[in-house]
């Protein structure tokens, strides 16, 4: 059982306290600082949500009172130099946080990590709670709540850890998911949370250029390694042809991922500034986290990113190589 007084305790002694995510955030991490929000708002602490990249068109009415903002140096870093506490949460790997990270470090700013990923060579952070066995981090935010603030588990909080977990288990199909997540659902409809207007304004408002890129990437889907591995490349150019935004391309991987015969599927996506975003999805056989921890990235055993520096068909050469290698050692351990 997680020892949350910890954590409480680093609360209660913070005056000002900061929380973020992940660069390009999910319904996971969003979900998850909405509801500690509340918590800790109600303590009367001076929070601040900052972010590396801005809240995707899906989850803006999680934000009616626009309180995330997109971490800029000339506006945030005083702030960040004097803050007394920084929450992070479902970040995966610290270099995920962005240039958030440099400043954090600099001025030894107390820091608490809140995760369901696993981090196999240590952490930097002050506390760590990371639970490879929770289905997400709103889970665990879930039970930080319901053991130390259970008064906080509002209707608006149970739709906030509903999407969290919503998300993270892809509508409860993914075998991360657990009892407790069921529990959680059954608990927040209890509370009068509209699962089904949730899942509409998440997953059924895709735009029209949305599905212009989407019809691109499967003309385009490259299956290799037996049909086991297929991967695809978003370029900019695809991306200005579409007319697309960076949102557009969530989902993408677990799209490729659903096609018969395949294990794993690989998305390289071409960034603006010499790099490219890579997302591995696994359908259970293969361990895909070991190939984005090689590239500096983190993730679970099935869903894992990072982010690579270099020209888009070097990136691509290199990750297909790499994660070649590493399904067929994975395959000899087997064997």
């Amino acid at each position: 059982m997680t020892d949350w007084k910890k954590i409480y305790n680093e609360i209660e002694k913070a005056d000002s306290i900061m929380l973020t995510t992940h660069e390009n955030p999910d319904g996971d991490g969003i979900g998850s600082i909405v509801a500690l929000y509340q918590h800790l708002k109600a303590k009367g602490k001076k929070i601040r949500i900052l972010l590396t990249s801005k809240l995707p068109d899906e989850f803006q009415f999680l934000d009616p009172d626009n309180k995330f903002e997109i971490v800029e140096k000339t506006k945030h870093t005083d702030w960040l130099s004097n803050v007394d506490l920084a929450i992070l949460l479902d970040i995966g790997n610290y270099t995920r946080t962005g240039k958030m990270w440099n400043v954090i470090q600099q001025n030894g700013t107390t820091v608490v990590n809140i995760d369901h990923h696993p981090y196999p060579n240590g952490h930097p952070f002050t506390i760590n709670i990371s639970d490879i066995n929770a289905s997400a981090t709103g889970e665990l935010i879930y039970d930080y709540l319901q053991n130390i603030d259970p008064d906080r588990l509002s209707k608006e909080v149970y739709e906030a850890i509903y999407i969290a977990i919503m998300t993270d288990t892809g509508s409860f199909s993914y075998n991360n998911t657990n009892v407790l997540c069921h529990e959680i659902a059954a608990n927040a409809i209890k509370a009068g949370v509209d699962t089904a207007k949730i899942h509409q304004r998440v997953y059924g408002s895709s735009s029209r250029s949305r599905i212009k890129l989407l019809a691109a990437v499967a003309d385009s889907l490259q299956f290799t390694y037996d049909g086991k591995l297929v991967w695809f490349k978003i370029t900019q150019d695809m991306m200005k042809k579409a007319n697309a935004a960076k949102d557009d391309v969530d989902g993408f991987t677990d799209f490729a991922r659903s096609i018969k015969g395949v294990e794993v599927s690989l998305m390289v996506f071409e960034n603006t500034d010499n790099s490219c975003r890579i997302n591995f999805r696994s359908k259970g056989h293969y361990s895909i986290n070991k190939i984005a921890q090689y590239f500096e990235g983190g993730g679970h055993s099935f869903a894992a990113g990072a982010k690579v520096n270099g020209r888009i068909a070097d990136v691509v050469a290199k990750v297909i190589d790499k994660t070649i290698e590493i399904m067929m050692e994975q395959e000899e351990v087997v064997d």
